[in-house]
C-alpha cells in the first residue's frame, strides 16, 4: 500500500493511493469526508460525509462524478456497507465511521477505472467569467459585518476551481457586485463575456445567509445558546455567445456559526475560513463546480473570430486553452430572427467548410479552411467550435 498524498492537510478531505496489482486498468482509492451534525441528524450528516468521499476519490482518479448521489445512497443503506455501481466505479466499501466534536468522518475505499474524455470538447479549456457574488438580503450580512463575503466566496470559487478541474478555467472576476437575480441574464452574460473574452457567464446569488438561534438541549445546556447560519445560493452558467443557460441549481446548507454576532469578522481570514462555517462553504463550492464540470465539460468549446485576412482568421483561442496545430474547427455566426408572433430566436448559420488550425499563440490562433476555398462572408465576431 502506498500512502501518495500522507502530506494533505485540507480539512474537508483525505485522500491516499493504494496501487493493487490487477489485470484491468484500475485502482483502489480511499478518502474521507466530513460533514457538521446538525440538530443530531446523523443518517444525513453521514450521507453528506459518504458523498464528499465519493466525490474527491473520483475527482482524483480522473472519473466522473455522475452517479456520487446514487452510490452514496445505495452506501447507506446497504447493509453490508458496500455496492456496485456501473462505469466507472467498480466497487465502493465504507471503512470507518466517526463521530467527534459534532463532525462525522466517513471513510471509504473505491474500486475506480478512470476512463480518457469522452468527448473532444473536453480537449479544450473553457473560459468562465463572473463578478462578485451579490448578498440578497443585505441585512443578513449585519451579524458578523460579513458584508464582503460575497467578494470572498468568488475568490474562493475561483481559487478552488481552477485546482479542481482543469476544463474549466473561471479566468475573470470582475471587481463588483452584480445582482443577477434582478438583471436580464442573456443580455448581461452577453456583454460581461464579450468584455473579458470569456464563453461562458457564472452568476451566483447568495440567497440566505441568516442567523438562527439553536437553543441547547438538557444534555448540552453548560454550551449555552448556539448559533447556526445559514449558506444558500443560487448557481447558473450561461452561454454568453448564445444566451443560453447551459445550467442553474439552488443550494442549501447550514453550519455553526462559531463567532459573536457583534464580532466583526474578516470573511478574508484564515480564521474565518477554519471555521465550521467557512469549512461548509468549501463543501458547498466543490459540489457546485463538480456540477458544473459534469453539465459543461462536453459542450462544444466556442472562442471568436479576431480578424480576417489573407483568406484566413485569427480566433481568441490559442496554447492556454490547450489548442493545437492540425485541430479542426466549425466556423459559424448567430444571427436574431423573428416569427410572426415577433418572438425572438437564435439562428447558427454554419460555414460550409470546416477549419483547420494553422498557428497556435498562446492566446490566438490562425485558421484557415481545410479545403482552401475562399473564406468568403466571414467576420471579426463570428464564432467557432470545437465540437
Amino acid at each position: 500500500m502506498l500512502n501518495m498524498l500522507s502530506s494533505l492537510t485540507r480539512p474537508a478531505f483525505i485522500i491516499a493511493l493504494f496501487i493493487v496489482s490487477m489485470p484491468s486498468m484500475s485502482a483502489w482509492f480511499s478518502a474521507t469526508g466530513q460533514a457538521v451534525v446538525i440538530n443530531g441528524d446523523k443518517q444525513t450528516a453521514r450521507q453528506q460525509a459518504t458523498q464528499e468521499a465519493i466525490k474527491q476519490a473520483l475527482l482524483f482518479a480522473g472519473a466522473s462524478v455522475t452517479s456520487v448521489q446514487q452510490i452514496a445512497n445505495g452506501l447507506l443503506l446497504d447493509d453490508q456497507l458496500e455496492v456496485r455501481a456501473m462505469g466507472e466505479v467498480s466497487s465502493v466499501e465504507l471503512i470507518d465511521e466517526v463521530y467527534q466534536n459534532g463532525i462525522v468522518s466517513v471513510s471509504i475505499r473505491a474500486d475506480i477505472f478512470a476512463q480518457d474524455s469522452k468527448c473532444s470538447a473536453a480537449d479544450y479549456t473553457k473560459r468562465i467569467a463572473t463578478t462578485y457574488f451579490p448578498i440578497r438580503y443585505e441585512g443578513q450580512a449585519a451579524n458578523g459585518q460579513v458584508h464582503k463575503l460575497g467578494k470572498e466566496v468568488a475568490l474562493k470559487f475561483q481559487g478552488i476551481m481552477n485546482k479542481m478541474t482543469p476544463g474549466l478555467n473561471l479566468s475573470h472576476i470582475e471587481p463588483y457586485v452584480f445582482e443577477w437575480h434582478r438583471a436580464n441574464l442573456p443580455l448581461q452574460a452577453a456583454s460581461l463575456a464579450n468584455k473579458t473574452n470569456a464563453q461562458y457567464v457564472l452568476t451566483v446569488t447568495l440567497d440566505d445567509i441568516s442567523v438562527q438561534k439553536q437553543r441547547g438541549s438538557a444534555l448540552t445546556f453548560y454550551k449555552g445558546d448556539q448559533y447556526m447560519r445559514a449558506f444558500d445560493y443560487t448557481l447558473g452558467l450561461i452561454n454568453g455567445a448564445t444566451g443560453e443557460q447551459l445550467f442553474q441549481q439552488t443550494y442549501r446548507s447550514q453550519a455553526p456559526w462559531d463567532f459573536a454576532l457583534t464580532a466583526q469578522v474578516d470573511v478574508g481570514s484564515q480564521a474565518f475560513w477554519k471555521s465550521l462555517y467557512g469549512q461548509n462553504i468549501v463543501r458547498q463550492i466543490r459540489t457546485s463546480i463538480a456540477d458544473l464540470e459534469e453539465n459543461a465539460l462536453c459542450e462544444p468549446t466556442m472562442g471568436r473570430v479576431l480578424a480576417v485576412a489573407n483568406n484566413q482568421a485569427q480566433i481568441n483561442l490559442g496554447r492556454n486553452h490547450k489548442v493545437q496545430a492540425g485541430d479542426t474547427l466549425t466556423l459559424f455566426n448567430v444571427k436574431q430572427i423573428s416569427d410572426t408572433f415577433g418572438q425572438q430566436y437564435k439562428q447558427f448559420v454554419l460555414h460550409p467548410t470546416t477549419m483547420v488550425v494553422k498557428q497556435v499563440f498562446a492566446s490566438t490562433a490562425t485558421i484557415a479552411p481545410a479545403d482552401n476555398s475562399y473564406l468568403g462572408n466571414v467576420q471579426p465576431n463570428d464564432y467557432v467550435a470545437r465540437q
